[in-house]
């Protein structure tokens, strides 16, 4: 039989057994939340993917099915894990799962708008628990009445902006880790990053039966890092705003700016999509929205990979890279058509396009305002000592769009913004001061000065770590010390004492008591529940029990035996999880038998640890290890075409003396694997003059990315392609593309013009005496907002610099800018010089706004370099991550 027929009886056969499906499911009650024969057919064969895919936890999951449940109840479950990721099927039960939907079919039946929500748009952005890779939790359950009474009365819209300052009250932004908290613990912390705000506010939108999801740009082009925030759905259209950032309308935000210099913006739409949105990625359990269109100037751009004999390339990987963090990152991914072609729609900027097949690969640069289309060649290529340059562009600066409020408005907001903070620092107040763990420390024999960090990194889990301290045996409490200070800060704030109990009391035991010497060690990769990312469980007793002490015994005398049983016994689907993206539980591995290879790997090392040997996922390159014999031992679980035991060291080499570079911030090196290069995860801005003259790496093919920002977000980079040889040291010369030159007054002003008042004493401050000597750096931000918080976070990594330079540093807050949190005390390691002022009127920043012929309102921060003369020297507005940096460049050229 020829393809083309055999396509076409495997169509009919598909098509048949969805009419089936669609005639069973008739009978199987009169539901009326999904009602689409098309949703319906691909649900149950899903589901029934589903049955076969979570055999191992039948039980757990399926046996809801058999208790009542009206005819939505019963739909409803169904298409919830008819595409639920695998960490969904491994980590939680049917209950759970019960109680989800029954809170959300009461929103839906409670609230006025619930029956008018259209069925596509409920099932994928209300019905779903999941926002992003975050702890699924109890929070719809439990927040239900409270917002539902917050939002009496009110229609759509107003109980969208209501529901956001509710979240404002509970939460605001303070950078953490990349593991994303659950609601709950959100709401217990009282902070979290962008991706947690959003995802706490989605989660508090969906629970009041409104649609909302968690919206990205996975990075800027014009500044590092990267943003999420939230979009919600009323009244028929999709509108968007800052995840407990309130303003006075919708499609208001302080990223509504930089959005438009975006070069991508996705979601995530849960289950089978059918939308009229664009689809860059469909999968069987979710698909990717492209929403740059919303935001940005974007167009279509078309890439053709092609072999060395100019013949298109089928099912190639193309990725969208763009330039951030000293790496290139892939924003976006494609596979090529049978002509070759891969599209997407983008922002008007420069991406990094790769393509690659196998073992070849091929790049080229792509300007989008200035092309629609390239050709990329792919071929074996990997030649030592090529070097090229890359001048990256990100999207233009635009003029910002008019206000679309009044001042009053603008007022009113800004006032219930500081009574929302008076909330929350009231909240705040009940964690626990340093007088408390003095006590505490005196009561448990312990020593309040390790006792006090711990402590001020677990706000408002304070009573978990507290209670696991205090049940501790006095001979052990200094393990239990150890234990808290081998996990992350997030796990302090977010770890139940159960848990701790758990790899506590099944570490320790009469025949393996605490070891004499080493403690650290022993901490940090037996004892420790902390592996990766994922969020830590209890899973070590259910282990040990689950295997038996004589397999334990077999794995301590042979590690292939442990090995091997993963091989068989787990299987690995790398699709399967691709939604939530989190780490299946060491306990949900073992009982689902299935798991994507991260979540094999994070329990190979769990079992390892349950049963008191040394293991760990490698932090630089994801590798799992076990210690044997003095050193760390990879493993592979798949056939792997090299070595992985090889290892070779890198030193890093600085050529220029007066700039030390920074890993992440100025270059990166990338590993060769499998036709694309990867990021190694060094920590985040370690000095050249920090490294190791040997660091170890494992051996193989490597690409050096270095990247100098400039002040308008454009990009001097380069790639260097290195091999690293087994047992041998390499030097990498770090070099970054200098542009150095004296820097030229873009304006002038009078500085006797302009005066301000210290924050701390009231006393005037002369900008005229601020300025004499050296200059002056001034800096207005508005603390509440996440870019000033990221600029206050930015200059420490600058004060020696600063100090050294000699003139003032002046932050200016203006009058309505400051809530009643607010104290310069906050920040911490500002340079010495830092001085905080009130603003109120403004007056030089609407001078500054005037001399650029642009408004600054709603673009804070703002930071202006000017010398002893008034020659302003330096300007940014808005968000931008690295500013450190750039304020670096500029006083370093002053005269």
């Amino acid at each position: 039989m020829k393809n083309s027929e055999l396509n076409i009886v495997q169509e009919w056969l598909r098509t048949a057994a969805l009419m089936i499906l669609v005639l069973v499911s008739g009978f199987a009650g009169r539901a009326q939340l999904i009602s689409n024969s098309k949703t319906k057919a691909e649900m149950q064969l899903m589901f029934q993917k589903q049955e076969q895919l979570a055999e191992g936890r039948s039980s757990q999951l399926f046996e809801v099915f058999k208790s009542p449940l009206t005819a939505d109840e019963k739909q409803a479950l169904e298409y919830l894990y008819a595409y639920m990721p695998l960490s969904d099927l491994a980590d939680y039960e049917g209950g759970f799962f019960l109680q989800q939907v029954k809170t959300v079919l009461k929103a839906r039946n409670e609230m006025s708008w619930g029956k008018t929500i259209p069925e596509d748009v409920f099932l994928h952005f209300v019905l779903p628990p999941r926002t992003n890779n975050e702890n699924l939790d109890m929070f719809r359950v439990v927040m239900y009445d409270e917002l539902k009474s917050r939002i009496a009365g009110m229609n759509m819209h107003d109980a969208a902006l209501e529901v956001n300052h509710w979240c404002h009250e509970k939460m605001t932004y303070r950078g953490t880790d990349d593991r994303t908290s659950s609601p709950l613990a959100s709401l217990k912390t009282s902070f979290g990053r962008c991706g947690e705000e959003s995802t706490f506010t989605v989660t508090a939108l969906r629970t009041i039966g409104i649609p909302a999801r968690q919206v990205y740009t996975p990075r800027w082009a014009h500044t590092d890092d990267n943003h999420a925030w939230v979009e919600v759905w009323v009244d028929g259209k999709w509108y968007f705003f800052g995840a407990c950032e309130p303003d006075p309308e919708l499609n208001m935000g302080w990223f509504a700016e930089p959005a438009r210099r975006a070069m991508l913006v996705h979601t995530r739409a849960y289950g089978a999509y059918y939308g009229s949105e664009p689809v860059i990625d469909r999968q069987d359990r979710f698909a990717e929205l492209n929403l740059i269109s919303n935001y940005a100037a974007s167009k279509n751009i078309y890439i053709k990979v092609v072999g060395t004999d100019n013949t298109p390339v089928y099912g190639a990987n193309v990725e969208y890279q763009l330039y951030n963090y000293a790496e290139f990152y892939p924003i976006a991914k494609g596979v090529t058509d049978p002509n070759g072609i891969s599209s997407i729609a983008t922002g008007l900027g420069d991406l990094l396009i790769w393509a690659y097949q196998d073992e070849k690969w091929g790049y080229r640069k792509i300007s989008v305002d200035k092309q629609d289309s390239i050709t990329v060649t792919i071929s074996v290529q990997h030649v030592n000592g090529y070097f090229e340059k890359f001048d990256l562009i990100p999207p233009v600066e635009k003029t910002p769009l008019p206000s679309i409020i009044t001042q009053s408005q603008r007022d009113l907001n800004s006032a219930r913004l500081q009574k929302e903070d008076s909330i929350r620092s009231r909240y705040m107040s009940t964690f626990k001061d340093s007088a408390w763990v003095v006590s505490f420390a005196s009561g448990q024999g312990l020593s309040a000065d390790r006792l006090q960090p711990l402590f001020e990194k677990a706000y408002g889990n304070w009573k978990e770590i507290a209670g696991f301290i205090s049940a501790t045996p006095d001979p052990l409490k200094e393990w239990a010390l150890l234990l808290l200070e081998s996990v992350t800060e997030k796990d302090i704030r977010d770890t139940r004492a159960e848990i701790l109990n758990d790899h506590f009391k099944n570490t320790f035991n009469a025949s393996n008591p605490p070891p004499g010497e080493n403690k650290e060690f022993f901490a940090e990769n037996i004892l420790s529940g902390r592996i990766a990312n994922e969020m830590m469980l209890p899973w070590r007793g259910y282990i040990q029990n689950s295997f038996g002490e004589d397999f334990a015994k077999k794995v301590r005398l042979d590690i292939n035996v442990l090995i091997d049983w993963i091989r068989i016994s787990i299987t690995t689907d790398n699709t399967a999880n691709m939604h939530s993206r989190a780490p299946l539980s060491p306990r949900g591995v073992y009982e689902l038998r299935v798991a994507d290879s991260r979540s094999r790997d994070i329990f190979f090392v769990a079992v390892c640890r349950s049963f008191g040997l040394a293991a760990r996922v490698n932090p630089a390159t994801g590798f799992p290890q076990y210690f044997d014999a003095g050193k760390w031992i990879n493993v592979a679980f798949e056939p792997v075409a090299e070595n992985i035991t090889d290892k070779g060291k890198v030193h890093f080499i600085n050529p220029d003396a007066g700039f030390d570079t920074k890993y992440a911030i100025n270059f990166t090196i990338a590993r060769y694997k499998g036709g694309v290069y990867r990021t190694v995860d060094f920590d985040y801005g370690m000095k050249v003059s920090g490294f190791d003259a040997n660091t170890e790496v494992e051996a193989g093919n490597y690409m050096l990315v270095t990247g100098n920002r400039q002040p308008d977000g454009s990009v001097l980079s380069s790639v260097t392609f290195f091999e690293i040889p087994a047992n041998t040291t390499t030097d990498v010369a770090v070099g970054i593309r200098q542009d150095f030159t004296a820097t030229q007054p873009w304006a002038k002003i009078n500085t006797s013009d302009y005066q301000f008042k210290s924050c701390s004493n009231k006393e005037v401050l002369k900008l005229s005496n601020l300025v004499s000597g050296k200059g002056a750096i001034l800096i207005w931000i508005d603390p509440d907002q996440e870019p000033s918080k990221h600029v206050m976070a930015d200059i420490p990594a600058v004060k020696e610099l600063v100090e050294k330079w000699g003139g003032s540093i002046l932050f200016l807050i203006s009058g309505n800018k400051v809530n009643a949190s607010f104290k310069p005390s906050n920040f911490a390691n500002l340079p010495g010089q830092s001085i905080f002022g009130w603003d109120k009127d403004a007056v030089l920043l609407n001078e500054i706004a005037h001399l650029r012929k642009q408004s600054t309102a709603g673009n804070l921060p703002v930071i202006v370099i000017t010398d002893s003369k008034g020659n302003l020297l330096f300007y940014s507005g808005g968000y931008k991550i690295g500013i450190g940096e750039q304020i670096a460049k500029t006083i370093i050229t002053m005269k």
